[in-house]
Parts: C-alpha cells; structure tokens; sequence
C-alpha cells in the first residue's frame, strides 16, 4: 500500500476566523495581490473590511476582481498587474473563481512565463519547478474546495476546453476558512457549489485511486452534507448547515487532489469550455447517469470493490443499496432544480464531440470502471 497526504501549511477553521487575516498575512508579505469574486463580498462590506484588515497589520493591498470563471488571457494580464505592483503574496477571497485565479497568479509571479506554458492538455505542459508566491486562500462557498487543492482550472477560450495548472508547488500556505462568509449566498450557486462539493467527495471515493485516509475523510463529509445541503439551500443563513458543507468543501479538495476524480469531472471540463454552464450544475446534471453506468459495468464485469463503494455511498447519502445512491442523487438534484443540458444550449449533435473530448481528460482515467463511447454518449443524452 503506498499513498501520500499533502495539504496547505495551515488551515484555520470556524465563524469568525477571517479576523485573523491581517495578522497571518502581514507573516508572508507586504503587498498583498487580492483576488477577489465578482461583487457579493464587496456589496456586504468584506472586502472592506479585509483591505482594513491587512493595512492594519502593514500589508498594502491591491484589488483585483475577477469576473466570471477565470481563463488563461485574464489570469496573465493579472499576472502583469501583480508584478507591476510589486506585490509579494497573493490573497483568494471568494468561490472557486477567485480562488483559482489566485493560486494561478501565485504560480506564475514565482516561475515566470504566462498560462499556456505549464496549461494541461491545450499547453505546453511545462513542469512547474518553483514555489509559488505565499499563497492565502479564503473560501466564501461550500462547494469547489479550491483552498486544499494543488491545481487552478482555468479556460483556454480558443480550443473552448478548461485545463489545469497543476503542481504540489501551489498549495495555499495558509487556508482561512470562515463559515459566516457563506451566509447569504444565493440557492442556484448553494446549489452548484455544494452538488460540486459532493461530487467531488463520491468520485475520489470511488476511483481506482482511492486510499485510506482520502476514504475516511470522504466518507465522513459526506454524511454530513447529504442533509446539510439542502438546509443550506431553503435557508441561506442557516450557519450550522454552511458550516457542515464549508467542511465538506474543504474536505472534497483533498479527496479529489489525492485520489482522482472520475466521469463525472471527466465530463465538466469540455461541458464548461463549450457551454456557459457553470461547473457545479455541469458535474450535477450528468453524476446520478455516471453513477449509474459505473454501477451497472461493475456489476456486469464483477469489479466486486466498486460496488461496496457505491454501497457505502448509499448510506451515507441516507440509503442502503448501491442502486439507492443513484436515486439519493437524483432526487437531491431535482430538489435543487439542476438544469439538463439542454438549457445551456447543448444539443444531440453536440454529444460525440464533447464525449471525445472528455476521454481525454485526467478525471475520465481515474474513473473506477472502463466507459465505452457508447456509455459516454449515452449518458450525455439522458442529462440533455
């Protein structure tokens, strides 16, 4: 058995934490690149507050808002903006977009050179040799799980695909997680954010990666966030349930760093980079189908460890049988209205191209069973 852990230096959780901000940056740097999302924590006076935070403790700040899911032409402008500014550390103060967008800045003030150099897939593929720029991730949604991750998903416009920036290099030295920061945060992106979330704890579970300590953890966020999800969902401000999918959150992004993810990830990336569909409903509105065809294969060619898996999920979700995780899943995506495909503007023809497309990608072969064409197609049909 061989396996390995590797998390952010720190990670500080629970209400109220963000008061530390000032304190802990002011240990990195002194100009401070803050990256933020595209308005909720402005509009509520956090970022406000932040930039009096870290000024507080002598670390000047400089903005930089991103609109949006970040891609490789916004980040290296970000890039020449940071380095303008002389900024010596780099702060995510938001969703997975700020967070993502952050940790590719980090990254390429410390090696140089611009997105596509060291880009997965659509790039050069460069190894990434140096430690990123001191790095704070402070995550405002429970669900992308961004601030325990080692790699930032960015979208390479012109080949309409999303890739990774991907090393052991950009993890957060610091990961500032303040449940209160998610109160408020409206149902579709609860939605999104926590059904990502999820995802991201059934698929490293049940990959042909799958290792002890990830199991455990998963396991565990995953009970807690079957019920706290959709009580996040009816009531925003509900911190005991923002608090339970934070955690699972967090959890997730070490689960699917260490263990790999599968189809249904495998399928999010073309979906994003073709289709404006944002991530979270992309891995929803095809995981109950992946869920499904990994079952019914492991059962047909006796992949006996897959379906315990499938089992075990299934009862954390609140079921038994493998088959009762499908419908748990289904059900919870019904309840958190999940578009089918079709409402981004996706159509038959469209499915041979995006099934391709997934194959390819580094989720598709974590996968714990083998998907045919055939397979993939299909379950890009039923989530049209």
């Amino acid at each position: 058995m061989t396996f390995e852990l590797a998390v952010p230096t720190e990670i500080v959780f629970g209400p109220g934490v963000l008061s530390q901000i000032g304190k802990r940056a002011a240990a990195f740097g002194q100009r401070a690149f803050l990256v933020t999302g595209s308005g909720s924590l402005a509009r509520r006076g956090v970022v406000a507050r932040v930039e009096s935070m870290l000024g507080d403790h002598g670390v000047a700040s400089k903005r930089w808002p991103v609109q949006g899911e970040p891609d490789t032409e916004t980040v290296d402008h970000a890039v020449g903006q940071a380095r303008a500014a002389s900024c010596d550390l780099v702060i995510g103060l938001g969703g997975g977009s700020a967070l993502d967008t952050a940790k590719a800045v980090a990254c390429l003030l410390a090696n140089g050179g611009a997105c596509l150099d060291y880009l997965e897939v659509v790039g050069r593929g460069q190894p990434i040799e140096k430690p990123s720029l001191p790095f704070i991730a402070v995550p405002s949604t429970g669900g992308t799980g961004s601030e325990t991750t080692r790699n930032a998903v960015l979208s390479h416009r012109p080949s309409r695909t999303k890739a990774s920036l991907r090393s052991p290099h950009m993890m957060a030295r610091l990961a500032l997680v303040d449940p209160e920061l998610s109160l408020s945060v409206p149902p579709a992106v609860t939605a999104a954010t926590g059904l990502d979330a999820l995802t991201q704890l059934i698929e490293p579970y049940t990959s042909r990666r799958a290792q002890p300590l990830v199991d455990a953890l998963a396991l565990d966020a995953l009970r807690r966030a079957a019920p706290a999800l959709p009580r996040a969902f009816e009531a925003p401000n509900d911190l005991a349930a923002r608090s339970e999918m934070m955690l699972a959150s967090l959890v997730s992004g070490m689960a699917l760093a260490h263990a790999g993810l599968g189809a249904a990830h495998g399928f999010s990336g073309p979906l994003g980079g073709s289709f404006p569909v944002p991530h979270g409903f992309a891995c929803a509105a095809v995981l109950p189908y992946v869920m499904e065809t990994n079952l019914r294969v492991a059962t047909e060619t006796g992949a006996i460890d897959t379906v315990r898996r499938y089992t075990d999920v299934a009862q954390a979700l609140g079921g038994e049988g493998a088959k009762d995780g499908v419908e748990r899943m289904r059900s919870l995506c019904k309840q958190m209205g999940v578009p089918g495909l079709a409402t981004f503007g996706m159509t038959g023809s469209d499915v041979p191209d995006i099934a391709a497309r997934s194959r390819l990608t580094s989720s598709m072969k974590a996968n714990p069973v083998d998907l045919s064409d055939r397979d993939l197609e299909e379950i890009l049909v039923r989530a049209l």
